[in-house]
């Protein structure tokens, strides 16, 4: 009678350890975006990664890829005086940190596309306006080529004309994991398509193991 007892428990202690195992995990994976290239330093083949960059954020701080180790993030670019999309943009964005405030592994960073006039200043009061938490939400300002290398280059959030010799930043948002690979793009007017955006950063957090304790 005993042993069978104890097989009952021992039964009902794994059962327990096999759902709570579940439910650590996501649902569902996320695609990895972006061609693999062959990587000299590493001899193997890597997917693309964010580029790294040095800019300064809105309380004039230096900021680089570094400080988003360990870290999701999620990258958009704008500017302050833009009478379109991105105050549509910026205020969706600012409803998905208010979803992840006091979490420290999930990070938000808006890039400038017009650093002359976006001044360390001007990024203080528009992060103000949009109840940006410091150093969780990061408004970044710097070189003007820096900036448009990464839109183009690292986030495909840019169209670069070239025979008009314009630069077309677009409302996507791009969702970032901690090798610098890109998870998710969504664009930033579409509530619907931010609210996906927040499903799958709680997927990505699990994923890595970055669940708030």
């Amino acid at each position: 009678m005993l042993n069978i007892v104890l097989f009952l428990a021992a039964i009902i202690v794994l059962v327990g350890a096999f759902m709570m195992s579940r439910s650590n995990k996501p649902i569902r994976l996320l695609p990895i975006y972006g061609s693999k290239e062959y990587d000299a330093t590493k001899k193997d083949t890597v997917y693309h990664t964010i580029l790294d960059f040095k800019l300064t954020d809105q309380m004039g701080q230096t900021v680089t890829r570094d400080t988003f180790k360990h870290k999701v993030f999620v990258a958009n670019f704008f500017y302050a005086t833009c009478p379109g999309i991105c105050k549509k943009m910026n205020s969706e964005l600012e409803r998905a940190t208010k979803s992840f405030k006091g979490n420290p592994y999930i990070k938000f960073v808006s890039y400038t596309v017009d650093p002359r006039r976006d001044t360390v200043a001007v990024l203080a009061n528009y992060a103000q306006l949009h109840d940006a938490v410091p150093y969780q939400w990061y408004f970044l300002t710097g070189d003007k080529k820096e900036i448009y290398n990464l839109a183009l280059k690292s986030y495909f959030a840019a169209v670069d004309d070239s025979a008009g010799n314009n630069f077309i930043h677009t409302q996507n948002m791009a969702l970032v994991d901690t090798s610098g690979y890109l998870r998710g793009f969504y664009s930033g007017t579409d509530s619907a398509d931010v609210d996906r955006m927040i499903i799958d950063i709680n997927l990505l957090l699990k994923e890595e193991g970055l669940t708030k304790h």
